[in-house]
């Protein structure tokens, strides 16, 4: 006899570390900028460059780069910009860290904040945090039926089973992660400028920002639909006309081949970062009105998928001893996946320092979550949406401004039969902002933000793993007597008793005249002792 068997896919963590580090820079205005009087606005973003595993920690290497807008009085133009990067390279302990395996590290940059030193001078300091993992795949060898040696030679495991043998077999659901990869969601186009919107002459800031995104398995892929929101402040060529801007949005359908993907399995799309690109080129009268845009969206993608495994869980026979080595394995399913949406509103008021608001122009927003906590009835939140609201003032010395607020929000995410043991991983985003101006010092926003977890329950399950065939102890076979008066205990099948007793379940429900193999604790039953094979 042989031990037919398959491969069972298991993943666990190795290790798993989360680090708050905060970056740090002063940095000089080049000569080319006039000086600068007040800041407007910060924008910040984290790229990743270099993950070097080694022996009990991770080497990180990457950069930060910064665009600030600043109002100046040294110029006919009040409002400019100045961009810049700040590198770094961060160590990380990790206890158990295989080095030659990858690590899957995610940044947040969780604040982005500049402070003018002097006029040729400002202080950059950034908070990011960083989640780095390393995950274990590894193929388990389990026991799935014992065919006989001729039909294991012959890969013919429907042969008949050997003489005397008995199998019990047995079913568990688990989730194994069949591919993960990374790519990029590239979302290209081009438009003009409408005819009410001057030309180009100098591009101060933008924003390429997707909302309302949506992805699903499709053959071969996945397809992304949404609609990209575009903000655009600039200098135009006409000179009397000291400052202008453009928001618009359009839909994308992109897909992002994975030949593997199907539609039958769950996908997992992160987005780590955003590359953004902005150009302008002349049109057919050689003006500057054509904007060449291009938003590339890094993605960690994994894809799951559901499956129950049969597997083999007893045997005995009653023709020979057999030995089975087993293992006990942990077996991963996904509980849920819960995508959730929670809108949220508030009044934001300018302050007394502030310049009063004239009109808005774009406002963006950054999710922070301070608690999580695992519920009867999920997975409970606590945050807050950090919000920077860009206007034009009614002061023609300083036409451009900015306005903070925070509004907070608590939700829980519903996720049935959880437990604190379990594992989730949580994402979060703002699928939409939108602001009505009230008066001139106050506005009210109303943010859309999309939440969703992916919860991980674990399970031990044993299997077998390999058999060894033995020839019958015949000295404990004659000592076993061969008529047995059995009372049922609680804890007891026919499957076990038939097996201490070297007999069969057929034979006990023959003998007892049983219609199923249902028995209840205080059934009394005949045993008949069976030898095969002599």
């Amino acid at each position: 006899m042989e031990l037919s068997t398959r491969n069972i896919q298991t993943q666990g963590v190795i290790c798993r570390s989360d680090l708050q580090i905060t970056l740090e820079n002063d940095v000089n205005v080049p000569d080319t900028k006039p000086d600068i009087e007040q800041l407007i606005k910060t924008q910040g973003s984290v790229f990743l460059t270099g993950i070097s595993p080694g022996n009990g920690k991770v080497t990180l290497r990457g950069y930060l780069s910064f665009c600030l807008l600043y109002l100046t009085t040294e110029d006919l133009r009040p409002v400019h910009n100045m961009k810049g990067q700040i590198p770094f390279e961060e160590s990380i302990n990790m206890d158990g860290l295989i080095p030659d395996k990858e690590v899957m590290c995610h940044f947040d940059l969780e604040d982005c904040q500049t402070n003018v030193i002097n006029s040729r001078k400002v202080s950059v300091r950034a908070i990011v945090s960083i989640h780095c993992c390393q995950e274990n795949q590894q193929a388990v060898t389990a026991g799935i039926d014992i065919v006989a040696s001729d039909a294991s030679r012959a890969e013919m495991e429907q042969f008949s089973a050997p003489d005397g043998l008995h199998k019990h077999f047995n079913q568990f659901s688990m989730t194994h992660l069949t591919e993960q990869k990374k790519d990029v969601l590239r979302i290209r186009d081009e438009l003009s400028l409408p005819k009410g919107k001057p030309s180009v002459d100098t591009i101060l800031y933008y924003e390429m920002n997707p909302q309302n995104l949506q992805n699903r398995i499709i053959e071969s892929g996945v397809r992304f639909l949404g609609d990209l929101q575009l903000f655009l402040l600039y200098i135009p060529e006409n000179e009397e006309r000291r400052l202008e801007y453009l928001e618009t949005e359009f839909p994308f359908d992109v897909t992002v081949q994975c030949e593997n993907a199907s539609e039958d399995m769950i996908s997992d799309i992160e987005i780590l970062n955003a590359e953004k690109e902005l150009e302008i080129r002349e049109d057919e009268d050689g003006e500057n009105r054509i904007l060449e845009l291009e938003l590339n969206l890094n993605l960690n993608m994994k894809f799951y998928q559901n499956e129950t495994f049969h597997f083999l869980e007893d045997a005995y026979s009653t023709a020979c001893t057999l030995q089975l080595d087993k293992e006990m394995i942990t077996t991963t399913k996904l509980l849920m996946k819960n995508q959730s949406v929670v809108r949220i509103a508030d009044r934001i008021h300018i302050t007394e320092n502030e310049d009063t608001i004239l009109q808005i122009c774009n406002a963006t927003g950054n999710v922070q979550i301070d608690e999580q906590e695992i519920t009867n009835d999920g997975i409970a939140l606590e945050g807050v949406v950090d919000l920077d609201i860009l206007y034009i003032t009614e002061n023609d010395d300083r036409p451009l401004a900015t306005a903070k607020g925070t509004i907070p929000f608590t939700h829980t995410i519903e996720i049935k039969g959880i437990q604190p043991e379990d594992d989730y991983e949580l994402q979060s985003a703002i699928s939409q902002i939108s602001i009505m101006m009230l008066d001139n010092q106050e506005v009210e926003v109303k943010v859309i933000l999309n939440l969703c977890a992916f919860v991980f329950t674990h399970g031990n399950q044993e299997i077998i793993t390999q058999i060894q065939t033995l020839p019958l102890d015949m000295e404990k076979i004659q000592a076993m007597p061969g008529l047995v008066g059995f009372i049922v205990q609680k804890e007891d099948s026919l499957w076990n008793i038939a097996k201490t007793y070297n007999t069969t379940i057929e034979s006990i429900m023959e003998l007892n005249h049983l219609e199923n193999e249902n028995v209840k604790p205080g059934d009394r039953l005949l045993l008949l002792k069976q030898v095969d094979g002599i």
